[in-house]
């Protein structure tokens, strides 16, 4: 069907017939015949550089009890259509041809043009790489909760297509462990913190200055489990991780959570014994600034009367940059205040920038470093 015409996701048809053959070059060519919906013309004629990619590499007859989890029809799955066992001239024993719905290729192709780092902020990971990495944490869990595993999660073992404008992640290339089951489910949650540390890798190499201690973290994470334990809860615990944060996810971890922490003594002293780079309040793009003259004018307003005291009496309210609490409380409020604020913060070229850039590039370990001092310990 030419997708011009139609919106190729949205058309139900069935594998009724499937044929490989062999061709001179050396390829095996597909010959399928469907059922489709009485109302769509068949115009499927495809000219030889338009024929979409859909078998896998050739696989021993062995490892076809494997092939059955790509009929699992998960979207995050490359879904096998149909497979026939195959003798080639070249090779000695029979091996069998997976043909398997089409696809765009290795998620490397993909990886290699894909912007790493949040717009402004030069922080990993990016929006479109969240959605990427939360696709394979979604095909992840989809497998355990199905019994079965994937034995090789490497970010070599990963396809994509394009549905839309959007990526969809499908995972394939599946094998077989000599270990117990949730040992080797276990292993596929290794085998993503594994990935997140190449992708990270790859982020540093394009740009050193690029800010991956939130990657690095899930990855660290990640690689580090040795219980199954955590297996019922691990798919919850992950999507949690700052990793998948977005700028609505920290402004409420800034609003509500922080200034309820800041009540709390154990929270307090975790924060003042830590090793923060001091001091903190250096540039902030006009933030901190914007901060004191903000608390100037609640100064004069509640503490004064609506009178000016003077500059040195004004002084008092402004924030410390050798107190880490200070800097706490002033990103927490920048946060709560940036309707007010967000005027007054500029980057170097003067073109306004939000809160959440400011913080992100200007201190982008602060808020996992609060986190992890909040949580006092991790999820897993």
């Amino acid at each position: 069907m030419e997708p011009a015409l139609v919106d190729e996701k949205l058309i139900p048809w069935e594998l009724n017939k499937f044929k490989l053959n062999p061709s001179r070059n050396g390829d095996v060519i597909a010959h399928y015949q469907i059922n489709k919906p009485s109302d769509l013309t068949a115009t499927a004629q495809l000219s030889p550089m338009a024929r979409p990619l859909v078998c896998l590499h050739l696989k021993e007859s062995e490892n076809l009890p494997k092939i059955s989890i790509m009929n699992l029809r998960h979207r995050y799955i490359l879904r096998v259509e149909a497979v026939q066992e195959l003798q080639l001239p070249v090779l000695k024993q029979k091996n069998i041809a997976v043909v398997v719905e089409p696809h765009d290729g290795p998620l490397t192709c993909f990886l290699v043009r894909l912007v790493l780092t949040e717009r402004r902020s030069n922080a990993v990971p990016s929006q479109s790489l969240r959605d990427v990495i939360r696709q394979i944490v979604e095909a992840i869990e989809e497998l355990r909760i199905n019994g079965v595993y994937h034995g090789n999660l490497t970010i070599h073992n990963i396809y994509h297509s394009r549905v839309g404008g959007a990526i969809v992640v499908k995972l394939v290339n599946f094998q077989n462990r000599d270990i117990e089951l949730e040992a080797a489910q276990l292993m596929d949650w290794v085998g993503l913190g594994n990935i997140l540390h190449t992708i990270s890798t790859a982020a540093k190499f394009r740009d050193n200055t690029a800010s991956c201690s939130i990657i690095d973290h899930l990855a660290s994470k990640l690689m580090a489990l040795t219980s199954t334990n955590c297996l019922p809860s691990i798919k919850k615990d992950t999507l949690d991780d700052m990793f998948f944060w977005d700028t609505r996810r920290r402004t409420m971890f800034y609003i509500h959570e922080i200034p309820k922490a800041l009540n709390d003594n154990d929270f307090v002293t975790r924060v003042k014994n830590h090793a923060w780079p001091l001091p903190w309040d250096s540039k902030h793009f006009g933030l901190v600034k914007a901060m004191n003259d903000y608390r100037e004018e609640v100064a004069v307003r509640d503490k004064h009367k609506g009178v000016n005291p003077g500059p040195e009496v004004l002084k008092q309210y402004h924030c410390n940059g050798q107190d880490p609490i200070h800097n706490v409380q002033c990103m927490s409020g920048a946060y709560t205040h940036q309707d007010k604020i967000e005027k007054d913060i500029k980057d170097d070229k003067d073109k306004r920038m939000s809160v959440d850039v400011a913080v992100q590039k200007e201190q982008p370990e602060l808020c996992l470093a609060l986190r992890r001092l909040l949580a006092a310990g991790e999820a897993f």
